[in-house]
């Protein structure tokens, strides 16, 4: 640790990329990169300079020139091709990059059953204002939907007019591009496509073409699916959009299921091992760019001595994926806990350090 000086005040700063070296019951304590997706891109299309500032290198495009839409973003499908680059985030990653930066993807027994929007935008905010990409502070693209309430609609309307100022084109420039982070409700038929419908978001409709409709709907029907079968869950949407007065063009989106603490999450077997562990301290490990097999920890759980790695595939990993995966967390830093693709029930918890 070290004390940093910024604008007037001194405050207490971990030295990048020593988390891993805390106490695990430590609040600045962060897994090794190589347990997570992390680990493939730290250093590449994610670099933190000393003074804690970080530049992200995108796979997508934070502005454009001529009208054609972008496709929907599909992890799965470009994690696993050929020239998927290690060198830059696509949106789920940077959306990954975001909630693990401002610690939504921690969990302390002490933190109660429950977080809240508010908790959620504030974290994400503070997040954002330490990272730039090479077109400038990521804050001055960045819309993560504040809470709304009817006292204060005409005070949300005014500063989400000023945020849309900043976007406007100007003339021989490329016009910038939005980036827009809430919780998913719906969908509404439109004219030419359909409408999205955001949680916190009622009077600035989002639209996606009919083409860019139906991608989403490729990458997002389990998911959709999964949330709404699942109590107290939520989906979060990670877009790009071209901001209009009334309304914006959705050109990339994203999608990114999350538990009642509002810790990702892939599938149901991990929900399940989330709900196991809602009263211990853990970590919940995200994969960034890589496919949905990638064999990385589902989970650290930090309250046990030494940190235990844990391990919950969904149950179509194939035999020879998990053979490797068990040999993956054999040589890992910490000490493995598997539930296996063949087996229904949970395995028990190791428990806490006395």
């Amino acid at each position: 640790m070290y004390i940093a000086k910024v604008g007037n005040e001194y405050i207490l700063k971990r030295m990048p990329g020593t988390g891993h070296l805390h106490d695990p019951v430590c609040e600045t304590f962060d897994p090794p990169p190589e347990l997570s997706g992390l680990g493939q891109v730290n250093g590449q299309a994610i670099v933190t300079d000393e003074a804690g500032g970080t530049m992200l290198k995108l796979d997508f495009p934070l502005s454009v020139k001529g009208g054609r839409a972008a496709p929907v973003a599909d992890p799965g499908e470009a994690a696993s091709s050929a020239v998927a680059s290690l060198a830059k985030l696509r949106l789920l990653a940077m959306l990954h990059y975001l909630w693990e930066a401002a610690g939504l993807n921690k969990w302390r027994s002490t933190y109660g059953r429950r977080r809240s929007w508010f908790i959620i935008h504030r974290e994400l905010m503070a997040a954002a204002a330490k990272v730039s990409t090479k077109a400038g502070p990521i804050s001055g693209n960045l819309f993560v939907l504040p809470l709304y309430s009817i006292e204060e609609k005409e005070r949300l309307a005014a500063d989400r007019r000023r945020f849309l100022h900043r976007l406007q084109p100007v003339a021989g420039k490329p016009t910038p591009l939005g980036i827009v982070i809430a919780e998913y409700k719906g969908y509404e038929p439109s004219t030419y496509g359909r409408k999205l419908i955001l949680k916190h978001l009622p009077d600035y409709p989002m639209f996606l073409d009919e083409e860019t409709g139906k991608r989403f709907d490729r990458i997002a029907t389990d998911k959709i699916e999964t949330i709404e079968a699942t109590p107290n869950s939520h989906l979060i949407v990670i877009a790009t959009f071209s901001p209009k007065p009334s309304h914006g063009n959705i050109r990339e989106i994203a999608v990114m299921p999350v538990n009642g603490q509002w810790i990702p999450f892939d599938h149901d077997r991990e929900h399940q091992l989330l709900d196991a562990l809602a009263e211990r301290d853990f970590i919940k490990c995200l994969k960034y760019n890589l496919s949905a097999k990638a064999p990385v920890a589902n989970a650290l759980l930090l309250d046990t001595g030494t940190p235990v790695a844990m391990f919950a595939p969904n149950h179509d990993l194939g035999e020879a994926e998990f053979t490797a995966l068990q040999k993956i967390a054999a040589d890992g830093v910490y000490p493995p806990w598997l539930w296996a693709p063949e087996e229904f029930d949970l395995p028990g918890i190791p428990g806490k350090s006395k």
